[in-house]
C-alpha cells in the first residue's frame, strides 16, 4: 500500500481527462447506493414475506375458528331443537296430568254428591230421568217417619 501522504502522487502531471476523477467518484457512489438499496430491497422483501406467512397463518386461524364456530353453532341448534321438543313434552305431560286431576276431581264431586243409599233415604228434588236413572236436580235426605 502506498504511503497515504506520498509526494510523488502531487508531482504527477495532471489527467488528460479533468472529469474522470469525477466519474470514478460518481460510479463508487452509485454503486454505493446500488448496494444499499439492494440490501434495504432485500430487508424490505423480507418483511414483506413474514408479513405474508403471517397472514396465511392469521387466515388459517381464522378459518379454523369459523370452521368451528360453524359446528358449534350447529350443535347449539341441535341442542336448542332438542330442548324445545323437552319443554313441548313437559307442557305436554303437565296438560294431560292437569286433565287427570280436573276428571278425577269431577268424579269425586259426582260421587260425593250420590246418595248414600245403605246410611240414609234421599230424595231428587228434581225430575227423574227414568231413562239414564238420574236425578236432574239435587239428593236430598229424605225425613223419616215416626
Amino acid at each position: 500500500m502506498p504511503d497515504p501522504l506520498d509526494p510523488a502522487e502531487f508531482d504527477a502531471p495532471p489527467p488528460a481527462d479533468p472529469g474522470a476523477d469525477y466519474r470514478v467518484l460518481l460510479d463508487a457512489m452509485r454503486q454505493a447506493g446500488a448496494d444499499g438499496i439492494a440490501q434495504q430491497s432485500a430487508a424490505l422483501v423480507q418483511r414483506i414475506e413474514q408479513d405474508a406467512r403471517q397472514r396465511l397463518e392469521w387466515g388459517q386461524r381464522m378459518g379454523t375458528a369459523v370452521d368451528d364456530l360453524q359446528r358449534v353453532a350447529g350443535q347449539l341448534q341441535r341442542v336448542s331443537a332438542g330442548i324445545w321438543w323437552d319443554r313441548l313434552k313437559e307442557w305436554l305431560s303437565a296438560a294431560l296430568i292437569g286433565l287427570g286431576l280436573i276428571f278425577a276431581a269431577a268424579l269425586a264431586y259426582q260421587w260425593a254428591k250420590e246418595p248414600k243409599i245403605e246410611q240414609r233415604l234421599y230424595g231428587c228434588t228434581a225430575r227423574w230421568d227414568a231413562k239414564t236413572g238420574k236425578c236432574k236436580g239435587d239428593w236430598v235426605p229424605l225425613q223419616a217417619r215416626e
